[in-house]
């Protein structure tokens, strides 16, 4: 796995408000044409920021899936299949993670061509190989006493409204709600969670203490169709 770049950053511009953050990004890539353009068949995007919130701590995580089975692999196996790339050996003085995740990339093809040659498993992916997937997850938690709790830090709070999607606040159990539905390209599905400190088990509310605690999480998943 190619890691194409990892940061973290400390920073305390005035004594009130510190934050700390992290981020890093990994891709495996495919190759696409005779050229050796590439295409990323598979990549991953992570984001932290921590910082402070009133009494406590707000703690937020973005990630970012891609799995490019429409734009990546399928022209990378059309390709092949009519000799227009050709394995070629990896130059030494390339980072060692890039040609891992190279490896990685060419070890997927060849297995994916060795499948789609049994004439069932291709009927059953070429519907697939029409279609990139991406999934976006964003959490949120908080140590610092809000008086919605887990509610008020639902990620794209707005955004959702603007799509018709009106969560309901967490009861005596956690809360877990999903929407879907067709997209102009494809299909997608949105799913919340809601978590507050009632809802722990005994052993982390005796770690907690007093100290408030709440967590809100956003899961969006897409399927988008190629031609």
């Amino acid at each position: 796995m190619a890691i194409l770049k990892r940061r973290r950053k400390d920073a305390a511009p005035a004594v009130e408000t510190p934050t700390e953050n992290f981020a890093f990004a990994a891709e495996i890539p495919i190759r696409t044409g005779p050229a050796g353009e590439k295409e990323p068949l598979w990549k991953l995007q992570v984001q932290m920021v921590s910082e402070p919130q009133a009494d406590g701590e707000r703690l937020r995580l973005r990630a970012h899936l891609q799995t490019n089975l429409a734009s990546a692999l399928r022209p990378a196996l059309e390709a092949a299949r009519v000799g227009q790339i050709s394995a070629l050996p990896r130059p030494d003085s390339e980072p060692r993670a890039l040609r891992l995740a190279e490896r990685a990339g060419h070890a997927a093809q060849t297995v994916a061509q060795r499948a789609l040659r049994i004439p069932l498993v291709r009927r059953l992916a070429e519907p697939l190989l029409q279609i990139d997937f991406n999934t976006w997850i964003e959490i949120q938690t908080s140590t610092a006493s809000l008086d919605a709790g887990s509610h008020s830090l639902l990620p794209q709070a707005e955004r959702l409204k603007t799509l018709g999607i009106h969560p309901k606040r967490a009861g005596d159990q956690p809360l877990t709600e999903s929407w879907a539905g067709e997209a102009p390209d494809g299909f997608a599905q949105v799913s919340v969670l809601q978590i507050d400190k009632r809802h722990l088990p005994p052993r982390l509310l005796r770690l907690l203490g007093d100290q408030p605690f709440g967590l809100a999480a956003t899961i969006v998943n897409t399927a988008q169709q190629k031609k």
